[in-house]
């Protein structure tokens, strides 16, 4: 299921006041007047597991985009090709919160969070930063020593990807051979949580992602 919200770009506070027109001064024709900007609108979808996030898939697997453009409780508008982009993946093994946008400014924040495109992020992002991403991971069963690793970063995480940055993780439950976390990362590197648990010597059983900044999954249905 999905929930579209207006983006930072496309939400006005009030009409703004047009200051009036100077007698010295020629007021511009309407065709060279600037158009009012196009409202943006990005989309909170569950991705269920078994969906790739690509537009097209050279293996023939369902994608997210052909799965909402079959969905008819989405505005027509968005459901038309190359209306929407993912802000970010998740791979097809993994389910939760995803992105998706008409919001270009959003997109190449969260994608690549430089100084000087904080700003759009707006209400996404928490303290003006890179867009942190909170990860629920079942996980076979991991020692203190492994979690502080995670936690202190440097974990190696091959594919010439370098090494992690520091994590939040927090353990929420143990169950015979394995445990429960939960992962808030502010880096977006390739499968990086499924690297950062190969690297201290666990694997990933079950993984889901519940917030994208200050975004929750809550109870979205897939």
């Amino acid at each position: 299921h999905t929930a579209v919200r207006p983006s930072g770009g496309g939400r006005r506070t009030g009409p703004a006041r047009r200051p009036a027109a100077s007698p010295r001064s020629p007021r511009r024709p309407a065709s060279a007047r600037r158009p009012a900007a196009t409202p943006t609108q990005t989309l909170l979808y569950h991705k269920p597991k078994g969906l790739v996030v690509t537009h097209s898939d050279e293996l023939g697997r369902e994608t997210v985009y052909s799965r909402l453009m079959s969905d008819a409780a989405l505005p027509a508008a968005l459901r038309q090709q190359g209306a929407l982009h993912a802000v970010g993946r998740l791979d097809q093994n993994t389910s939760g919160l995803l992105l998706l946008t008409t919001d270009g400014r959003l997109l190449h924040h969260v994608t690549n969070p430089t100084a000087h495109s904080r700003a759009a992020a707006g209400s996404y992002a928490e303290g003006g930063g890179a867009v942190s991403k909170t990860y629920v991971a079942r996980v076979a069963r991991l020692n203190a020593s492994a979690v502080e690793r995670l936690r202190r970063g440097g974990v190696g995480l091959g594919g010439g990807l370098g090494e992690s940055g520091p994590a939040e993780v927090e353990l929420l439950e143990e169950r015979g051979a394995s445990c429960t976390l939960r992962l808030t990362l502010r880096e977006g590197k390739n499968r990086q949580v499924r690297r950062m648990l190969h690297g201290v010597g666990s694997s990933v059983i079950e993984l889901r992602r519940t917030h994208v900044g200050r975004l929750c999954l809550g109870g979205l249905a897939e």
